[in-house]
Order: structure tokens, then C-alpha cells, then sequence
């Protein structure tokens, strides 16, 4: 089990790149049911349950759709599976290293009543999550910088940010 999980621990700690993975379907597949899993945890504390697994499945296909983009505007489309399966993998790890995080928002109702702790571990979490995907991404664009690969990440997360929303708010009309 290890064996499979090592990898994706090696992305999250910037140790190896989205090359390092194996092309596998199969892979990309296991993958993404269990980001759409972690995804669905991840959001049911602040979405009804049916909301919170349209806002994974959401994330998925923009996801999907954000690393295809890039890499044909790139002319490296072959570097899809390798490169979508390690966001995957990286939004796996720190999604399940976030649980404990989320949960302990459950409760609160105004930003006062959320621990600093909480708030920075939070903001490192995010921090670390936008680093990641830079590096996957720097790697399989081939960029000379981890900036251009972090400014992609951050650009994926306001536009996930943005059409959460707007779903949100087309669903519960």
C-alpha cells in the first residue's frame, strides 16, 4: 500500500515530478474516484450533501479541463495523464491532512469563533497546496520558473473559487 502512496508523498513534498509517475489509466481512474471521495468529505460541512457532490464532481472536470488547456496551449498533450493524475494525487494527500481542519470550521459561526490555529493552518495548508501544483505544473509545462508554475495554481484556485460560486448559486435558486 505504501508502495502506491509514496509517490503522491513524494510530489506533495516536491521530492519528485509528474514525469516520475507511470502513464497509467487505470491510475488516473483510482485517482479520481478517490479525489472525488475526499472532495465530497471536504464539502459536506458546508454544503448539502446533493450540492456537495455536484461542487466535487465540479472540481474534477475543471480540474481536468485546467491541465488539458494548459498542456495543449503548451503542445504537450501527451503529458496529460502523468500531469492530471499527480494534481490529483497532490489534491489527495493534503485534502486528507486538511480533514481535521475543516471539520473543527463545523461549528463556528462568525470568523471570530475560529481558532488562530486553525486559521494558519489553514493558510499553510493552502500555501502548500498552490506550491505543489506549481511544481507538478512547472515540471510538465516545462517553465523555468516555480513562479510561472505557483501563478497557474493560484489562477486554477480563483477560477475554481468562481465557478463553486456560481453553482452554488444556480443550484439553490
Amino acid at each position: 500500500m505504501y508502495a502506491l502512496i509514496k509517490p503522491f508523498l513524494q510530489l506533495t513534498f516536491l521530492q519528485k515530478g509528474p514525469e516520475d509517475l507511470p502513464a497509467s489509466a487505470f491510475l488516473l481512474w483510482l485517482c479520481a474516484v478517490v479525489y472525488l471521495f475526499v472532495g465530497l468529505i471536504v464539502a459536506v460541512p458546508f454544503y448539502p450533501f446533493q450540492i456537495a457532490i455536484l461542487q466535487a464532481g465540479m472540481e474534477l472536470g475543471l480540474l481536468a479541463a485546467f491541465t488539458a488547456l494548459l498542456l495543449q496551449g503548451k503542445g504537450v498533450p501527451e503529458r496529460f495523464v502523468q500531469t492530471f493524475t499527480a494534481l490529483l494525487g497532490v489534491g489527495i494527500v493534503l485534502g486528507l491532512i486538511m480533514l481535521p481542519l475543516v471539520y473543527s470550521l463545523r461549528g463556528a459561526e462568525a470568523p471570530e469563533e475560529i481558532p488562530v490555529v486553525v486559521t494558519v493552518g489553514y493558510l499553510v495548508l493552502l500555501g502548500w497546496l498552490l506550491t505543489a501544483y506549481g511544481h507538478v505544473l512547472r515540471s510538465a509545462l516545462g517553465l523555468k520558473t516555480a513562479a510561472g508554475g505557483v501563478a497557474l495554481a493560484v489562477g486554477y484556485l480563483m477560477l475554481a473559487a468562481v465557478a463553486g460560486e456560481i453553482l452554488y448559486s444556480v443550484v439553490m435558486r
